[in-house]
């Protein structure tokens, strides 16, 4: 004997496979997962900043400054203090970071150069130094997540063709949106280095009158402090604040340059905005 389905059977039947047809449907028309994000991260910063012109100066110049630093997407941001040089961190893993690094001072000249506020008049009779730019490697470690300690070492290779290096030691904290640093900064310099800024010669005293002949040495030259402030706006967006003041010591502090014609303090502050986007380079 055949069988035969009722009409609600038949109608349940149909349900399910329309239900069946629709959830496949559905599933079809589900996203894919969203493909990696490749290259890399970039934060650019830029910004003004207001420095004593060179070492011993009573003057002030503005120039911009900036950084820029790179990340996989998805890590962290590192921390980059506005103070440090340009460096590129060819080692990078999380307690220790060290590669390239430049700086750059402004010439000493009585103008004071481009970007300077005043003038350096009462330096007449001492030897000018131009431009400098300095090149080296630094090494940076991170004992805990909250301490950071640098250290750059540099050789001029114009200007003031001396050795010199920096110490930094910073305290970091991160509360939300904002991140504070601060700590102390210790410069040393070599003969050449310090000789360079801080010595007189006979000649020199006598052409400018207000000084005495006096032979600065390498050894340590200035210590001080900094500090900055970040706050981070979106994923996009950040802006830092920034503030510090060094005094020079020991042979450089004992010379009638910053003494009778300059200042024995050496200051910084300005802001940073800074941008980060992803790019793909390959």
């Amino acid at each position: 004997m055949g069988s035969t389905l009722s009409f609600a059977q038949r109608f349940s039947f149909a349900s399910l496979i329309a239900i069946t047809a629709s959830a496949a449907n559905a599933a079809d028309l589900t996203p894919p997962p969203p493909a990696p994000v490749e290259g890399w991260t970039i934060t650019l910063g830029v910004g003004p900043e207001v420095f004593t012109s060179f070492p011993g100066a009573n003057s002030v110049s503005i120039w911009p400054t900036g950084y820029i630093s790179y990340r996989r997407p998805g890590e962290p941001e590192p921390f980059v203090s506005p103070d440090d040089g340009f460096g590129i961190a060819l080692l990078d893993l999380p307690w220790i970071k060290a590669g390239p690094v430049a700086r750059f001072i402004s010439e000493r000249t009585l103008s004071g150069g481009v970007g300077t506020l005043g003038n350096n008049n009462n330096f007449f009779g001492l030897h000018n130094i131009g431009f400098t730019a300095e090149l080296g490697g630094f090494v940076e470690l991170w004992p805990a997540e909250w301490l950071r300690a640098r250290v750059e070492a540099r050789q001029g290779i114009s200007g003031a063709q001396g050795f010199d290096s920096n110490v930094e030691i910073d305290l970091v904290a991160r509360y939300g949106a904002f991140t504070f640093a601060a700590g102390p900064r210790f410069q040393l310099g070599d003969n050449q280095f310090v000789s360079q800024y801080f010595s007189v010669t006979p000649i020199e005293a006598f052409l400018n009158g207000n000084l005495f002949p006096y032979q600065a040495h390498g050894g340590l030259a200035s210590v001080g402090g900094f500090g900055s402030i970040k706050y981070q706006f979106d994923q996009a967006w950040s802006a830092t604040v920034f503030g510090g003041v060094n005094r020079y010591v020991s042979s450089a502090g004992g010379s009638p340059i910053p003494n009778r014609l300059g200042s024995l303090d050496s200051m910084t502050a300005g802001a940073l905005v800074a941008y980060t986007f992803n790019m793909n380079w390959f």
